[in-house]
């Protein structure tokens, strides 16, 4: 299984880009499921792994709601438990989640992170969010060619249920750096959130998160 490593790339370059001094991570979510999908630092990925497992944060606020949530001084906050405990363990201050739509059913978000207190500047949310619509774009680029390869080659039609799901379930524990039941738990409380089956779940995640793996040339050993 080949994870996509857009996501980690785009956090890098998000956290480069916009300031020095920040840290960064990228949430995808769809409703009943957020998996954080790249980090620019581990301390920034060990916080949103906090928020994807407790579906709970500024990230998936910010999913839910299409709003961008500003957390001046992470601290004071009364909310999000147990991302703002990870996020004070990891020596944040301050956060900042910015959503963007994939389609009408998933988006992301990206994750802020910063030491020093309030740097969150209507340029720098601005240019945020621009990075947060080129995430976007790129899911769903990714999301159209998984769908093309599955139409032509019926990568995903062919798996069986057992098999989309067991995959699935991989992917997520590598995403989030978490274990297998703390996996199948984002995976089961998405499909009952959603009233799907955990296959069609499962095709999500693959299509959004996992690259395809290459064939092998004809007369080679598989």
């Amino acid at each position: 299984m080949h994870i996509s490593a857009f996501p980690h790339e785009l956090a890098h370059r998000a956290a480069t880009v916009l300031g020095s001094k920040l840290e960064a991570s990228i949430i995808l979510g769809e409703r009943g499921f957020a998996v954080r999908a790249g980090s620019s630092t581990d301390a920034a990925g060990r916080c949103d792994r906090a928020e994807s497992l407790a579906d709970d944060g500024p990230c998936v606020d910010a999913i839910e709601k299409r709003t961008v949530q500003v957390v001046p001084v992470i601290a004071e906050t009364e909310r999000w438990e147990a991302w703002r405990d990870q996020s004070l363990r990891e020596g944040f201050v301050s956060a900042l989640a910015v959503p963007a739509s994939v389609n009408a059913d998933i988006a992301v978000a990206i994750n802020l992170y910063s030491r020093t207190p309030d740097p969150w500047t209507r340029e720098l949310v601005t240019a945020a969010d621009g990075y947060a619509q080129l995430a976007a774009s790129m899911v769903q680029l990714h999301l159209k060619l998984a769908e093309f390869e599955d139409a032509t080659a019926g990568l995903y039609h062919q798996m069986s249920d057992l098999s989309a799901t067991e995959r699935a379930v991989g992917a997520i524990m590598y995403a989030n750096d978490c274990s297998d039941l703390e996996a199948r738990r984002i995976l089961d409380s998405a499909s009952r959130n959603r009233n799907v089956s955990q296959r069609e779940v499962a095709e999500t995640i693959l299509r959004t998160l996992v690259m395809s793996e290459p064939r092998p040339e004809d007369g080679t050993a598989t």
